[in-house]
């Protein structure tokens, strides 16, 4: 006869969840539980009769069973749960992607090179000696296409080429960006134009839709394409905004569009709820040093409650999701399961 698991036990700790598609991989893995709940509620109807105070019988009418995973970390997968839509992963808007070589130049004629891959014109592409951001060598190197001619000033020297090489047209989408919001600059001169450089001047989304406003009086700025901007007004060309001089030195901040590799999960009007397959596992160590543990596992589930992203200033967030039974329609009438076991001792430690 064996030794039965099913002893009490402690439980101290949240353990980890997993829901999925039923037959499919994993939807959502949570490591990183800080609470789980499960409840079981009965809807009783007593059943009276005669002159009694005391009910004849009771009707169960209904058994609601509902778990609650409450996790720290954030994962899209928990929204897709609620919203049941697809997941694109690795969407680019670019239409390029930056590559990074480093080349020795040739100590005697002819000072070329050639690259591992075909640069594209735009962005043009950057030459650095020794590193990234070292002196700008960019007037002293020629790009065209796979081929670098350097300067023979450079013979010898290490130098960084960073160009734009074109990605297949499949592999960006018009969805491939993310808003760039307040980023803040101050309206330099430079000669005789008064400009200001986009941090991600280099990723501009094909439509950026830039605003420039002034920081101290919240001015909207015009856009233009006058080569010589009004006093409210600046105009575009690649990542660099140009203004009037009246402007000079006054601080703005900017919101635009830039390319950037995303996950989308889409907001549809058509998508439902996913049904999932859910397991709940807790192992506790215990006062014996034994680890004692229990598993929940429900066979079909949806979304109950709302689903809350409450990002509070200076708290870390956390993120639940309640789903609620559903009949799986199996033939032996079972909704899920909850099993006790015993994973082993915890080693001692030598004194």
């Amino acid at each position: 006869m064996g030794i039965t698991k099913n002893k009490k036990m402690l439980i101290k700790g949240a353990g980890k969840f997993m829901a999925k598609i039923p037959n499919c991989d994993d939807l959502v893995t949570i490591g990183t539980l800080n609470n789980m709940k499960l409840d079981i509620q009965l809807d009783m109807q007593d059943i009276e009769g005669g002159d009694s105070s005391v009910a004849l019988d009771t009707l169960l009418r209904k058994k609601t069973i509902d778990i609650t995973a409450e996790s720290a970390k954030f994962d899209l997968n928990l929204v897709r749960l609620v919203l049941g839509s697809k997941l694109r992963e690795g969407v680019t808007g670019s239409a390029y992607s930056m590559v990074t070589e480093t080349i020795t130049v040739p100590s005697s004629a002819p000072y070329t090179a050639q690259l591992s891959q075909v640069a594209v014109p735009s962005p043009a592409p950057k030459a650095y000696e020794t590193v990234v951001n070292g002196r700008d060598l960019s007037l002293d190197v020629t790009v065209s296409g796979k081929d670098v001619d350097f300067d023979m000033a450079l013979a010898g020297k290490v130098v960084v080429i960073v160009y734009a090489t074109a990605l297949p047209g499949t592999t960006h989408d018009a969805d491939g960006f993310i808003w760039v919001l307040e980023e803040k600059h101050t309206v330099k001169q430079n000669g005789s134009s008064f400009e200001a450089d986009l941090v991600f001047g280099s990723s501009l989304n094909v439509d950026p839709q830039i605003s420039v406003r002034t920081l101290a009086g919240n001015k909207l700025l015009k856009k233009t394409t006058n080569a010589s901007p009004g006093e409210y007004e600046y105009n575009v060309s690649g990542g660099k905004l140009s203004f009037n001089s009246a402007l000079k030195d006054v601080d703005i901040y900017v919101n635009y569009k830039r390319n950037e590799v995303v996950d989308i999960l889409d907001i549809t009007t058509k998508d439902m709820p996913l049904t999932v397959h859910v397991v709940h596992d807790g192992q506790f160590e215990q006062k014996d040093g034994s680890i004692q543990g229990f598993q929940t596992e429900l066979f079909q589930c949806r979304v109950k409650s709302n689903f809350t992203l409450d990002a509070q200033r200076q708290q870390a967030s956390t993120h639940s999701v309640t789903l609620t039974v559903i009949d799986p329609e199996r033939t032996d009438g079972k909704l899920g399961s909850i099993k006790r076991y015993e994973v082993g001792s915890v080693q001692g430690i030598d004194c």
